[in-house]
């Protein structure tokens, strides 16, 4: 699988520690599995993979030619625990996010979870899928979850 990228998503690359290839590995161990979400109004994915310390999150569009467009990535050290009280069940108060869990075919709603961090637990919020629990950070929940991370990691030094 080739995976094209602009400039400004290559430094996202350099900036977060990544390859290409891990990325390649992430997208295509979602597409095997079916763990990602798909928009809903157009041809676009966020795929997650990582290891235990660091999530990192693949945004992606298939291109006619069979190649990927990576428009962008992103990162966080957060333990994302699941929904905040445990299961999701019929919530009321749960926004329909624009995304489809790509599995279950389920919309993902905007709901708290719980995250931890250095032993700091906090809710934050996600896209979860209300079938398999699958959770999904956006971009600019990361953005704020690094910020708070670095606080997190100043306090422990």
């Amino acid at each position: 699988m080739d995976i094209n990228v602009t400039e400004e998503v290559e430094n996202s690359l350099k900036d977060n520690g990544l390859k290409k290839e891990e990325i390649q590995e992430i997208i295509e161990a979602a597409k095997t599995k079916g763990s990602k979400l798909k928009s809903r109004s157009e041809d676009t994915y966020i795929a997650k993979g990582g290891s235990e310390n660091l999530t990192v999150y693949a945004v992606y569009t298939p291109s006619s030619n069979g190649a990927i467009n990576l428009n962008n990535v992103y990162t966080h050290k957060m333990n994302v625990n699941g929904p905040t009280g445990g299961e999701i069940g019929e919530v009321e108060y749960d926004d329909e996010s624009d995304w489809i869990c790509d599995k279950c075919n389920e919309v993902a709603l905007q709901r708290n979870v719980d995250m931890n961090y250095l032993g700091v637990s906090r809710p934050g919020p996600a896209l979860v899928c209300p079938k398999c629990n699958e959770t999904y950070v956006t971009q600019g929940v990361a953005s704020t979850l690094k910020t708070a991370e670095s606080i997190l990691e100043e306090k422990r030094a």
